[in-house]
């Protein structure tokens, strides 16, 4: 028993002792930390090239016009997308959009369900512009 634990203790500090560099990092190709670049301008050079930059630069805005045209975003009201809501759903849209079915926009699936979702939106424009019986 005695020769095994010494046998175990040598070879234990062998392996430690060829392991060691390993442990300490690979430091044969050089220090690791970034070194700064010879060919950096100095504070001098780049104050120099801002103030011939701010001389050229717009003052506001931007350099197509100002101000920039806005883009009109339409807007719904609340009955407009519930009711555009269940259209989705009862056409059997969102069934092929999360459901089992593939989303493939040529297949029999789909084409009838945009028929579906599209005739159920043309009934319910309809009856939104249907003159009101008083």
């Amino acid at each position: 028993m005695q020769i095994t634990r010494k046998t175990m203790a040598v070879l234990a500090s062998t392996l430690a002792i060829t392991c060691a560099p390993a442990f300490a990092g690979n430091y044969a190709e050089g220090d690791p930390r970034p070194q700064p670049l010879t060919a950096q301008a100095s504070a001098g050079d780049v104050a120099t090239q801002t103030r011939q930059w701010m001389a050229t630069a717009p003052t506001v805005g931007y350099p197509e016009g100002n101000p920039r045209g806005s883009v009109q975003v339409s807007q719904q009201s609340r009955a407009q997308v519930n009711a555009e809501a269940v259209a989705w759903a009862s056409s059997g849209m969102s069934q092929i959009a999360y459901g089992e079915v593939g989303m493939d926009s040529m297949g029999p699936a789909y084409k009838s369900a945009l028929q579906a979702f599209n005739s159920i939106r043309a009934s319910q424009a309809a009856q939104v512009n249907a003159p009101r019986a008083q």
